[in-house]
């Protein structure tokens, strides 16, 4: 889904590779550095500077950086002038691509920097005679039955791309002890549905076929947001084809749900950087008229899910989806009698996408450390 934060804050201030390619992450200007550092203040500052009351949801503070962002940044930038600007500027390939490129940057810059591991990017082919761009990361020492961890990242199926995510999977690695393969999906309103659907599952069936070459553990499919609809998606796919399974799906935040109003996007459908207005302009982008609300790949709220693996679902206690995730995650157990095995966490002081806002808000990064290692270690145990 869009960070409508990241796209405020810029408003304000290939063929088969043969050989590897080492990935180096994005580093910082001086005056990039010193806007992160601004926002590691002591929370006490935050407090003291903000606009309003403390913000609650479900009886939960929203965290006070978070809260100082949305005011000082998110918010003044939301007008229907801002939104109609930024509108345009997708509207040629040019503004798409500078619009991207810049997204990648910003969201990079404030996910807390990962460890340096052996990287690899390279190309796997593509139903459609694409190259799917994928980067595999592969921390020290692991040993050789590590799990393997797909990943499919966020940005509304339209942002959002290997650079963006790099320190986020860097540090997803390490925690999990895990090969983690980034996906790096085509995008919309390019490569409307099924496009992105396809790569995932293209990408998912070269690892599975060389898993020789990566590790010969359990597969996990994970994603953020919309590449948390894509793993889902992924997942039945493999189901419906009978191929292999994966061995666990850990997903952050997922689009499941095109069909049912919810609470929660009444009470949070404006100023939290997950806009419903920009939600419906994102889903016009992706998908095409003739694509059902209740189709199961984009949908999977709607879907059988009788056959998946167990699923681990992590929703923001200021996420306007929040609430159509917990109804996801109940949806297994109300399938008991396939066996299905499905947690649910809410972290309640963080925001959709908070992946992204790690470099500074203290919650996010123990949240984000603490899923991966948890995932790991389920793929490990398996």
């Amino acid at each position: 889904m869009i960070r409508t934060i990241a796209i405020a804050a810029l408003i304000l201030a290939t063929p088969a590779l043969v050989t590897p390619v080492w990935a180096e992450p994005i580093v910082a200007t001086p005056a990039e550095q010193a806007q992160i550092e601004a926002l590691k203040q002591p929370e006490a500052w935050f407090l003291a500077n903000l606009k309003g009351p403390r913000e609650v949801s479900d009886g939960v503070a929203l965290d006070a950086r978070l809260q100082w962002v949305l005011e000082n940044v998110t918010r003044p930038a939301s007008t229907p002038a801002v939104q109609a600007y930024l509108r345009n500027s997708y509207a040629t390939p040019q503004g798409r691509a500078a619009t991207r490129t810049a997204l990648d940057r910003y969201w990079a810059l404030r996910t807390a920097p990962g460890p340096q591991m052996a990287t690899e990017d390279r190309t796997v082919p593509g139903r459609d005679g694409t190259a799917i761009p994928i980067r595999i990361y592969r921390p020290d020492g692991l040993p050789t039955d590590a799990p393997v961890i797909v990943y499919y990242h966020g940005g509304g199926f339209m942002f959002g791309g290997l650079d963006a995510f790099d320190p986020s999977l860097r540090m997803m690695a390490f925690e999990s002890k895990a090969v983690v393969v980034s996906v790096g999906y085509r995008l919309a309103p390019e490569h409307p549905y099924p496009a992105a659907w396809n790569d995932a599952e293209d990408a998912y069936d070269w690892v599975l076929a060389n898993r020789g070459g990566l590790s010969g553990g359990r597969i996990g499919l994970a994603g953020d947001s919309a590449g948390g609809t894509l793993a889902i998606a992924t997942a039945l796919r493999a189901r419906e084809a009978k191929k292999p399974m994966p061995d666990g799906l850990l997903l952050f935040y997922p689009g499941v749900d095109r069909v049912n109003d919810y609470p929660s996007m009444k009470d949070l459908g404006a100023g939290y950087g997950l806009d419903a207005d920009n939600l419906k302009y994102l889903a016009d982008q992706a998908y095409p008229a003739s694509v059902a609300t209740t189709a199961a790949d984009t949908s999977p709220m709607q879907a059988d899910l009788c056959g998946l693996p167990s699923v681990r679902v992590v929703s923001a206690g200021f996420d306007p989806l929040k609430d159509s995730q917990a109804a996801f995650a109940a949806s297994f157990s109300a399938g008991a009698e396939c066996k299905l095995d499905a947690t649910h966490i809410r972290y309640g002081t963080l925001i959709h996408a908070f992946l992204q806002t790690t470099a500074y808000v203290p919650d996010a990064d123990a949240a984000a450390r603490s899923e991966a290692a948890q995932f790991g270690v389920r793929l490990h145990s398996n």
